[in-house]
């Protein structure tokens, strides 16, 4: 009976090892000090819950009469069919979707590793822009993958182009992962790019996954619809966290027209989250309801954020280097004249409370930051920034 504790003790102590915090989560944790704001926060503006309540004409009565037992395993009827109707506004696919097509997760992250869990096996090939959310690159890695990787570099102020896909792209390509607007560069794939891609994923039959979280964030009325919904092998993700501003709200979602592919990403979450929270997916629904106005004040925050920090660049030419962000919340920005920008972030987070994250966490060399744009505090951090880059 000993030997057997111990080696069960063992195995546990393997699993243990084998569990690695995202690079950028390890960061924020190793600092010991106490931090007052962001500059890296990837999510637009929040509402508390009042704020919300007061958007729906019921008031507080959806919340009051809200029956709290499980929710559906695949997500509440009326709340997938807004879902696809917000969809359907940002894009220009040409078939039928339904709330048949939408599967809900507790959050963006739960959507992709379950789509990662269905669709990849060792050896396949998958093609991912860098740097990206460093998840998008280590679920593939240690499920075996060969991951092709198309490097930004802020020499074309990180544009990507279809030559960037045609180059890695293979028959033994099983998935293709875009992000766009893009984290943490603010870099977009507009439509006619969009329409190259998916031609090119339908010529190998692979997979085209489509990060949208940030999609409705689209302050320059740029072409950022695309068709990928009209692929049978496309699946979209979108999340309540970033053009919405809810991150309290724990709920994501994937859409897509094949409904075998729902089905398998179903069974994958039966066995992790079951079905999110009734409280979440109530109040999202409320959200999608009420999607202009939220996400218009947002956009509208982000614009008037962007010139707010244009103008700080402007006045520290010596010291940083941007390229605004074509829409989206996030994009980076140059230090310079600094040796290592991680000991430089550390150093602003004990000696200012600012936490930045270094895009070496996303996977960029150089003395790159990331830097978000939809919260309303920027003005105030600003103010304590310079006065550390003036020290």
């Amino acid at each position: 009976m000993p030997d057997k504790i111990m080696d069960s003790n063992s195995l546990n102590s393997n699993l243990v090892q084998q569990a690695e915090l995202p690079t950028h989560i390890k960061f924020t944790q190793s600092l010991s000090c106490s931090i007052e704001g962001s500059l890296s926060d990837s999510t637009a503006q929040s509402l508390t819950l009042g704020q919300l309540l007061n958007l729906s004409d019921e008031k507080s009565e959806w919340l009051n009469n809200l029956e709290l037992s499980y929710a559906s395993l695949i997500g509440g009827v009326k709340l997938r069919k807004k879902i696809v109707k917000f969809h359907q506004k940002l894009n220009h696919h040409q078939s039928s979707l339904n709330e048949n097509n939408v599967l809900t997760f507790c959050g963006a992250q739960e959507a992709l590793a379950s789509i990662y869990q269905c669709l990849l096996v060792p050896d396949d090939e998958i093609i991912v822009v860098t740097p990206n959310y460093p998840s998008l690159v280590t679920m593939a890695e240690k499920r075996g993958c060969i991951v092709k990787k198309i490097e930004l570099t802020t020499h074309n102020k990180w544009q990507l182009n279809i030559e960037d896909f045609s180059n890695l792209i293979t028959d033994k390509t099983k998935l293709i992962v875009l992000n766009s607007p893009h984290n943490p560069t603010g870099a977009i794939i507009n439509s006619d790019l969009a329409d190259q891609i998916l031609s090119l994923a339908k010529a190998h039959d692979c997979y085209l996954l489509a990060d949208d979280v940030s999609q409705a964030s689209n302050y320059n009325n740029l072409s950022l619809s695309h068709r990928f919904l009209d692929y049978d092998k496309a699946i979209v993700v979108s999340v309540m966290s970033k053009s919405f501003g809810l991150a309290g709200i724990r709920l994501g979602w994937a859409v897509s027209k094949s409904e075998e592919l729902l089905s398998q990403l179903l069974a994958v979450k039966s066995v992790s989250s079951i079905c999110c929270s009734a409280i979440d997916e109530a109040a999202a629904e409320v959200a999608l309801i009420h999607c202009n106005r939220i996400i218009n004040k947002n956009n509208q925050l982000i614009k008037t954020n962007i010139e707010l920090f244009q103008a700080f660049v402007d006045s520290h030419p010596d010291l940083l280097h941007w390229h605004p962000p074509e829409a989206g919340i996030l994009a980076l920005v140059e230090v310079k004249n600094i040796e290592s920008i991680e000991v430089w972030a550390k150093d602003l987070a004990y000696k200012a409370g600012i936490l930045v994250l270094p895009a070496t966490l996303f996977g960029l060399s150089g003395n790159y930051f990331r830097l978000g744009l939809g919260k309303n505090n920027l003005k105030y951090l600003l103010t304590k920034f310079s006065a550390f880059l003036k020290s």
